[in-house]
């Protein structure tokens, strides 16, 4: 949901409270396979031995060896033991006619939060097989037969549905986290979002881009004449033209682009579902909405204007490093274009 790849030890609250969800599942569990096997006088001493064996393994999981995995490892390695139980504890209880065989989807939500796909799919897989065993076992079926591939299929397709948009929600709740983090920690000069926190929602974006098949486009620009206003004019001047970026990149987005001040006077546009035609356009339309503003200098006005990179997925790229590296060529031919007209101007 967050980093899975930060260091251990790194403090992350959101998944710190699902490990202790997690934890309270295993004791729901528990409670539900005891209650089942009392009121039915179930009392299979395979059962039992497996009901102490996991409540102990979620003793054992509060260890400190444990304890200092990262987080995700935790819910990952919690999630697989309570398929193993419940996988043997449904065999036990009535296999395909076992009454506990929802409590698959346990596990199955909870690491769908968390675990990224490459993690996530072989336990959803290891439950599918669960389920199809169950059903191998029933006599009245004929192996091959249309029954038998329809009692497989609708054992195995609610679990593989739920773990799906379980998955995707997991997606959809880390960026929005990482939205609302951004906009939290802005660029205090202009408001919008700062360097860190927008290369890391390129990032997600850029992911969640790849796997929904949607172009992606980014742009950087850079303001021309930043230095030449601070030397004539002073820094206040510099400064008030910076915050004049901003805000014509507030009118002219729309809601759900974002926009960031990535250090100096480079800001970076970051256009969600957009590919780079589209790019062309939200870059004529920043140049026209800012050519048309005006800053107040004391008794003169300014036009401000600004040299743009546009680069987009999957044409130029397929990771946000790289993206942000090719609109940045991008960025540095338009300067050289502009510069190039600018020195040819007066001899016009």
């Amino acid at each position: 949901m967050t980093d899975l790849h930060a260091p251990r030890g790194t403090a992350d609250p959101e998944l710190d409270t699902l490990v202790r969800h997690m934890t309270l599942a295993d004791w729901l569990v528990l409670a539900i396979v005891v209650l089942y096997a009392s009121a039915t006088a179930r009392h299979i001493p395979a059962v039992w031995i497996a009901t102490v064996t996991f409540a102990a393994s979620g003793l054992l999981l509060r260890m400190p060896l444990v304890t200092r995995l990262a987080t995700v490892s935790r819910i990952e390695l919690q999630s697989w033991i309570m398929v193993v139980f419940l996988g043997f504890v449904v065999w036990h209880t009535g296999a395909d006619a076992s009454p506990l065989q929802g409590l698959y989807l346990l596990p199955v939500v909870l690491a769908g939060l968390v675990l990224p796909a490459t993690r996530l799919a072989p336990l959803v897989v290891a439950v599918g097989l669960a389920c199809v065993s169950t059903v191998i076992v029933d006599p009245d079926l004929q192996l091959g037969s249309t029954a038998f591939a329809g009692r497989a299929v609708l054992a195995v397709a609610p679990l593989a549905i739920v773990a799906w948009l379980t998955h995707e929600l997991g997606a959809a709740l880390s960026w929005a986290r990482r939205r609302a983090a951004a906009l939290a920690a802005g660029d205090a000069l202009t408001g919008l979002t700062g360097r860190r926190a927008f290369i890391e929602m390129l990032q997600e974006e850029v992911t969640m881009a790849g796997r929904r098949g949607q172009p992606t486009a980014l742009l950087v620009l850079d303001l021309t004449g930043t230095r030449r206003i601070n030397e004539l004019y002073g820094q206040e001047a510099g400064n008030a033209a910076l915050k004049l970026v901003a805000d014509v990149l507030r009118r002219v987005l729309r809601q759900t682009d974002r926009a960031a001040r990535l250090g100096g006077d480079e800001f970076g546009v970051l256009l969600s579902g957009v590919d780079s035609g589209a790019g062309e356009l939200a870059a004529k339309r920043i140049r026209h909405a800012l050519n048309a503003a005006t800053l107040d200098v004391g008794a003169r006005h300014l036009r401000c204007t600004v040299s743009i990179g546009i680069a987009s997925v999957p044409r130029d790229a397929r990771d946000g490093t790289a993206l942000l590296a090719a609109a940045e060529r991008r960025l540095e031919q338009d300067r050289g274009v502009r510069a190039t007209a600018t020195a040819a101007a007066p001899s016009a």
